[in-house]
């Protein structure tokens, strides 16, 4: 069995994931693919969990539109199928989809992680992990498909086209680690949280990730219908809204896409 770590890099070998999984789930491993997030979202409607992981993503998607920059064999690129019924909120499941991230990798050793609202992994004020979710009404149901992007071991001189500060496993971590079992781990987690979030949603997890909250604290500016708001994060709501406080009032912010710090 072929072993990869942050100091070696071999062939990542998932063949036994199916079989390690805590639930019955699809996998789907690629070399190379455009995008794993639009794999799983061009598959047949099905109520079992479906899983996508590539060495390389051509296609990489971010939020908004941006480009999701990774390097082949040195990112973790994983996407998640999961129906939930059409009565189910989502809100907040994103930042449950972070926290999930976050303590598999303290499972691991890593320390000093952080959640900046309401979809990255910081590690010393540098982005390490990126989220995106999409999801569809199929009758009465929501096929969500979530976008995992991990840097694991980055060469500098290959991502200058990154703008936001960035860092990565090896950076966070104390010590080599096996690839295919953090994989494992990882789904694993999310499986878990996916069925506990359907049940009672973000709630649950609200006190776990307020001691992550990377913008706790921090100042922030919001532009909404051309009306700029400015205050001071003072973290999220029960359903994962992010609240900003100023002199006056609580503003409560439902997208970063006009968020500025």
């Amino acid at each position: 069995m072929a072993i990869f770590n942050i100091v070696d890099y071999y062939m990542v070998d998932y063949s036994n994931l199916a079989s390690e999984l805590q639930q019955k789930a699809d996998c789907f491993v690629f070399d190379s693919i455009p995008s794993t997030n639009d794999y799983l979202l061009a598959l047949a409607f099905s109520n079992k969990p479906k899983i996508c992981i590539a060495n390389q993503q051509t296609q990489g998607k971010g939020q908004y539109h941006r480009n999701w920059v990774s390097q082949k064999d040195h990112s973790i690129l994983l996407s998640i199928r999961r129906v939930f019924s059409s009565n189910i909120d989502l809100s907040g499941l994103s930042l449950m989809v972070g926290l999930a991230l976050v303590e598999t990798l303290k499972a691991y050793g890593a320390e000093g992680l952080k959640l900046k609202w309401p979809n990255d992994v910081y590690f010393k004020d540098k982005k390490l992990a990126g989220i995106l979710i999409e999801n569809s009404l199929q009758a009465d149901v929501q096929s969500v498909v979530v976008g995992l992007g991990v840097n694991v071991d980055f060469n500098e001189t290959s991502v200058n086209e990154i703008l936001t500060p960035w860092t990565d496993l090896k950076q966070a971590m104390p010590m080599p680690i096996n690839q295919a079992d953090l994989v494992r781990d990882l789904i694993n987690k999310m499986l878990q949280y996916f069925d506990q979030f359907e049940i009672d949603g973000f709630t649950q997890f609200h006190s776990k990730w307020t001691k992550l909250d990377y913008l706790l604290g921090k100042k922030a500016s919001y532009q909404e219908n051309s009306k700029l708001f400015a205050g001071v994060c003072i973290g999220v709501d029960q359903q994962g809204a992010l609240l900003v406080k100023s002199k006056n009032k609580i503003k409560r912010v439902y997208s970063s896409e006009f968020l500025h710090l």
